[in-house]
């Protein structure tokens, strides 16, 4: 394992489990030689190397680090990083082990035992890497997939069985499952039978009853995941837009704002950019859920989320002499918002709350003004405006 945070405590805390695979050895495009022919070496062929989900790994236990360390419900307890990329990587001091078979199992293990240290724990778990569709199940490839000598889905693991048998072993009263993954069945031409990967935890999976346990699968059933191969993953990326804040919710009108286990309508909602700014042309990418989401409280932000916005007015045309304002109601005027005219519509962020948006123009449109709640995840409005008669302008 590679504890690249750890901080005991006697009260509850955030348990992460982190995985990321993008070198992958055995597969196509490996820096070193591979060996030819057999089946394994087929399928390795298949599998190309993937840049994005090392670095989405990495951001993953970086963001956990930096805004859940001192979390008011779920404070950060320990994050164990598992990297496999081109180059090594190193994580406040500690060289990151690379995530094979025997490296995930020991970490399991040893994650299972830190979440189970108190009934009120939260227990995440996180996967980016190549993906194997079976009819019910998915295996999910690791560093030693299609290793030479070997079976190729040894270096593989079932993520059904998986998240049954963690729910049989774990105590903690939340366990969140994350898998940014492909649901496709690439090199089912090629074997006889479906392959069944190789289990992470020996004991067989018990019957633990309903507990709060959401498993979000990064893509729905027979489609691929999409990343920037200079970035991050499409998933990760609307995973910590969630967790930051896009998914919170508040207890009341003058509760505090948390996020909880019900992530799934905010991250199909972040996951694809709108078609109309932007997005067009882009693969969809449509996240689903198969695990048992309660609304457990996973986060309590420490001050209200900040919200995207895309504000404009119509007609479009008029946002050329726009002048808009986006002023806080009941609070400083220090806080105001505003834009010169531009043809493109207004992109930004505020915190979540109560606003006057006014739009103001030099001669062609009547001043504009509504009322806004920005709320999350984000906000999309267009000001109606009307324009002066030709002859007053």
């Amino acid at each position: 394992m590679t504890l690249v945070f750890h901080r005991s405590a006697s009260g509850p805390q955030m348990h992460a489990l982190v995985v990321g695979v993008g070198d992958y050895p055995y597969c196509r495009g490996a820096e070193s030689p591979r060996p030819s022919g057999g089946v394994g070496a087929t399928m390795g062929e298949l599998y190309p190397q993937l840049l994005s989900t090392p670095a989405s790994a990495r951001m993953v236990a970086d963001w956990l680090v930096e805004h859940q360390a001192d979390d008011a419900v779920a404070p950060l307890g320990s994050v164990d990083l598992l990297v496999s990329a081109r180059r090594s990587i190193t994580l406040n001091g500690t060289e990151v082990k690379r995530a094979d078979h025997d490296n995930l199992r020991t970490s399991m293990l040893s994650w299972l035992e830190r979440c189970n240290e108190h009934p009120q724990n939260v227990a995440l778990f996180f996967f980016t890497g190549h993906g194997y569709a079976l009819e019910t199940d998915q295996l999910l490839l690791l560093d030693d997939f299609a290793t030479p000598g070997k079976p190729a889905f040894d270096g593989a693991f079932p993520l059904r069985d998986t998240h049954a048998a963690v729910l049989s072993a774990c105590t903690a009263r939340t366990i969140c499952f994350f898998v940014d993954a492909c649901r496709t069945a690439t090199a089912e031409n090629l074997m006889s039978t479906p392959p069944r990967g190789r289990a992470l935890l020996d004991a067989p999976p018990g019957l633990p009853g309903v507990r709060d346990a959401p498993l979000i699968l990064s893509t729905s059933a027979g489609a691929s995941a999409y990343g920037d191969p200079e970035g991050v993953t499409r998933f990760t990326s609307a995973l910590l837009g969630a967790l930051s804040g896009q998914a919170a919710e508040r207890r009341g009108p003058d509760g505090d704002w948390v996020i909880t286990t019900h992530l799934l309508p905010v991250l199909q909602q972040l996951t694809n950019p709108p078609r109309n700014e932007g997005g067009a042309g882009e693969e969809t990418q449509h996240p689903q859920e198969t695990g048992t989401p309660l609304g457990g409280v996973i986060r309590q932000l420490a001050q209200p989320p900040t919200i995207p916005f895309t504000l404009g007015c119509r007609p479009r045309e008029a946002l050329m002499e726009a002048h808009l304002e986006l002023t806080p109601f009941g609070r400083p005027a220090a806080e105001r918002l505003s834009r010169p005219p531009c043809p493109e519509r207004w992109h930004d962020r505020a915190p979540a709350g109560h606003y006057d948006y006014s739009a103001t123009f030099a001669a062609s449109y009547a001043q504009a003004d509504d009322r806004l709640f920005l709320a999350p995840p984000q906000v999309d409005y267009d000001l109606p405006c009307e324009a002066f008669p030709k002859d007053l302008a």
